[in-house]
């Protein structure tokens, strides 16, 4: 943590991998506060983030979204769980750097259906066809390739995968 100090420590990663609840026992564990990009969009909306999708478009959502960043950024001691699309952004990921570290949670996409199967709460996730869903997770992936760091998020529970975080924000 020397070189991070208390900057922010941003996850990134596809839909599933676990950023939320990974987030919140970091955060407990470092002492720090928790923020999740999502629900700062769903308290500033008063809706889910279905409900955004389906009333004012991903658009309005983006918009939204950088605002959270915007404002959740310049924090210390904060570990932030970032939506799913966020990384993708040049911008977001040059705000991210600028201001703290990201970490990709890594899981493959075999990993991710089996945590979320059909969820009808995610807009983007179209279970129904393999093969649209497989070149949207790969585009992804290759965005979450450009973290500062990379944990394999797959074959732990959240504990697990945040005290591995923590070992490699610790290097």
């Amino acid at each position: 943590m020397d070189e991070f100090g208390a900057r922010p420590i941003f996850l990134v990663g596809f839909m599933g991998s676990g950023k939320t609840e990974v987030g919140t026992r970091l955060a407990a564990r470092l002492g720090w506060d928790f923020a999740d990009t999502d629900r700062w969009v769903e308290t500033r909306a008063g809706r889910s983030v279905e409900r955004i999708f389906a009333q004012w478009g991903e658009g309005r959502f983006r918009e939204w979204e950088a605002e959270a960043l915007a404002v959740l950024a310049p924090r210390r001691r904060v570990v932030i769980a970032t939506g799913g699309g966020l990384f993708t952004c040049h911008a977001h990921r040059a705000t991210i750097r600028a201001h703290g570290v990201s970490v990709w949670l890594d899981v493959p996409l075999e990993g991710v259906r089996r945590r979320i199967g059909e969820s009808a709460g995610r807009p983007l996730w179209r279970s129904d066809d393999a093969v649209a869903l497989r070149a949207f997770f790969d585009r992804r992936r290759a965005t979450y390739a450009l973290a500062d760091l990379r944990v394999d998020a797959d074959s732990a529970d959240a504990t697990e995968v945040a005290a591995r975080v923590l070992a490699a924000v610790s290097r």
